[in-house]
């Protein structure tokens, strides 16, 4: 069996504290987008949601609104809650895709940290050593 390269997507901060609404059954909040990428981000909230809680955003972008179903994961050591994206309809795609693009070519682009550069290169040479 072939064992693929797993690439984690390209994460942009968001700047000007852009806001997103998140609805988790009837309830809304209104949270402001720290990070985002293709696979999903992470937004400051008042409020915190378990690992798991599903629901859906809507966030406006320069390349217009969207919206998508999202699960919420587990919180890392940072003051913002991380989420996933489940489902999103191609025009949704297509608009996330074009506002991340935006962010790119502003130099928005979050940089690796020294620890998950060192694990990059720990997971080259090891796939090199299972490779001979």
């Amino acid at each position: 069996m072939v064992q693929q390269k797993r690439n984690r997507s390209p994460r942009y901060s968001v700047p000007n504290n852009e806001q997103a609404v998140v609805s988790i059954g009837a309830e809304k909040h209104k949270g402001t987008l720290h990070v985002l990428s293709l696979t999903g981000g992470a937004i400051r909230l008042d409020k915190r949601f378990a690992p798991g809680a599903l629901g859906g955003i809507a966030i406006d972008t320069v390349s217009g609104k969207f919206s998508a179903a999202i699960e919420f994961l587990p919180m890392a050591n940072s003051k913002a809650q991380p989420f996933r994206f489940v489902a999103m309809g191609a025009v949704a795609r297509e608009r996330l895709d074009d506002a991340l693009n935006k962010m790119r070519g502003q130099g928005l682009a979050v940089k690796k940290s020294p620890l998950d550069q060192f694990r990059s290169l720990a997971q080259q040479v090891l796939s090199r050593g299972r490779r001979k």
